[in-house]
């Protein structure tokens, strides 16, 4: 065989092996999988949960080549939040923000606890890395500290949660997250808690400050509605802030700088952000509570806080709607997050960041696709 040949075959074979080992290594996440296949592409959307993407133009004009758009990101952020500058890590989207937590915060041998039902990434991430993972459950979005110390155990470093709940939308209480956080400290255990959703609900709050353990993340994506400048961040103590840099350059080495301008831009506007982020969802949530309202003896309805993108539905009869909510996708061109992705087959997250219109007829076809 030609050394060319030979070369090319050995090459092939490497990179089969590489696509092997990625099969076998790194789980599948199956919720984003089933999002990046249908979220936007469905005539009716009731699944995407962040608010509908402003423009880049109508954001404002940011440089993008400047090397100083981390900083300048990094004091808009503590700006915003009061957490001081040396507490931040500026991150790729709050996806990149979890990856860089966990490989922060696991270390070799530690386990980590999380929410269910909950967002399948804060799982599947630390499955990746070796972890193992147990879970505690939330009852309508709420949180017993008692569960959450019974599900320790002794190898247990990090607990985590969403506040806003995804996928219920409960809103915690600061008392509630700072009660928790004194319980685990007690126990040598961190709480991280991502924070996606909470300026929808809560502007300029962050867990951050309710316990020398916390650890929060959030991004400009979902309320703020700039989804493409993939901006994060990671608030957490100055020494473990230092260590989380380290492992964020062995994930994506650094972000661009657009990513870091646009960023601040988004937070710089946040409250600019708000106001038109009330504006567009204006009477959407009462279109979902009369839907709610109608359907009441099959489905509930964990309402959710004011200013929210989305609500929790559950089937009374305790039906598994995964294969309706995919009929429905084929047959009415109408789309809600399955509750399975989220570890509750029988429930479903309803989001209404599409426009009236499109709501009004989706949550007319969902109807007939589950069948109420």
């Amino acid at each position: 065989m030609a050394e060319g040949t030979l070369a090319a075959s050995s090459a092939k074979r490497s990179l089969s092996s590489v696509v092997g080992f990625a099969r076998a290594v790194l789980p599948a996440v199956r919720y984003l999988d089933f999002a990046v296949r249908w979220f936007g592409r469905v005539r009716y959307d009731l699944a995407s949960s962040g608010l509908e993407p402003i423009s880049a133009s109508e954001l404002g004009a940011a440089t993008v080549d400047d090397p100083s758009a981390r900083e300048r990101l990094v004091a808009a952020v503590a700006r915003r939040y009061g957490v001081p500058e040396v507490e931040i890590v500026p991150t790729l989207g709050t996806s990149g923000a979890l990856f860089t937590a966990y490989a922060t915060l696991l270390g070799q041998n530690g386990a980590l606890l999380v929410e269910r039902p909950g967002y399948e990434p804060l799982l599947r991430v630390a499955e990746w890395l070796g972890a193992r993972v147990d879970e505690f459950q939330r009852e309508g979005g709420l949180l017993d500290p008692e569960r959450v110390l019974t599900a320790l155990r002794a190898d247990t470093r990090l607990v985590a949660i969403t506040n806003p709940h995804n996928p219920t939308a409960t809103l915690l209480e600061e008392q509630s997250i700072s009660e928790l956080s004194g319980l685990l400290e007690a126990r040598g255990v961190t709480l991280l808690v991502d924070e996606a959703y909470l300026e929808s609900v809560a502007p300029r709050r962050s867990a951050r400050r309710l316990g020398a353990n916390v650890v929060s993340c959030a991004s400009a994506t979902k309320a703020w509605g700039v989804p493409w400048a993939r901006a994060g961040w990671l608030f957490m103590p100055e020494r473990t802030a230092r260590d989380a840099i380290r492992a964020e350059r062995h994930s994506v080495g650094t972000a661009p700088p657009a990513c870091f301008s646009f960023g601040e831009l988004a937070v710089t506007n946040a409250d600019r952000l708000l106001k038109r982020a009330a504006r567009i969802q204006d009477g959407k949530r009462e279109l979902v509570e009369r839907f709610a309202a109608r359907h009441a003896d099959r489905l509930s309805f964990t309402a959710p806080p004011p200013g929210s993108l989305f609500g929790w539905f559950e089937d009374i009869r305790g039906r598994r709607l995964t294969p309706l909510i995919e009929h429905g996708i084929e047959r009415f061109g109408v789309i809600v997050s399955p509750g399975e992705f989220f570890g509750e087959p029988s429930g479903c997250r309803v989001s209404w960041t599409t426009n009236r219109a499109a709501l009004e007829r989706g949550l007319e076809l969902l109807r007939e696709a589950l069948e109420l």
